[in-house]
């Protein structure tokens, strides 16, 4: 039983406690520990994997306000994580990414509207939470002195 402030919990309550207990709490700790701002398409990932075994009704509600709150899976943002990813093949193709997007923009001080893509949530994995091919990809601005070579 659920130690609440009541003997009868209502089905709601229940509902809000569980929801606390297996989404926010979890990754509010991976947060808190691990605070970087590479990992936090992989929070997205996290927040939206974790919200597909609740019934649809909540799920829908969950969905709205991730989609609302999506920062991280902008391009340059899923450029960051990808950087620090632990397979290689993907590591290999984000570099490809960045230089790609650096000859586009090759001086690196445009201003780019900065747009919340649509969030695939269906998607396997989190380098697949958005259509890349409809968005346009600038380098992560938090990389504009490094260098990158082959």
């Amino acid at each position: 039983m659920l130690y609440i402030s009541t003997s009868d919990p209502s089905n709601e309550l229940i509902t809000l406690v569980v929801f606390v207990l297996r989404f926010c709490a979890p990754s509010w700790f991976r947060i808190k520990i691990y605070h970087s701002i590479e990992d936090g398409a992989r929070y997205l990932w996290h927040f939206i994997s974790s919200s597909r075994y609740w019934p649809k009704k909540y799920r829908d509600i969950i969905e709205q306000v991730i989609s609302r709150n999506a920062y991280f899976a902008a391009p340059e943002n899923m450029l960051l994580a990808m950087l620090t990813d632990e397979r290689c093949h993907i590591r290999t193709r984000v570099a490809r990414q960045i230089i790609k997007a650096r000859e586009i923009v090759p001086d690196g001080n445009c201003f780019c509207r900065f747009v919340i893509p649509v969030v695939n949530f269906r998607a396997t994995d989190y380098v697949d939470l958005f259509d890349w091919k409809a968005c346009n990809v600038t380098p992560p601005i938090v990389l504009r002195h490094s260098v990158m070579n082959f």
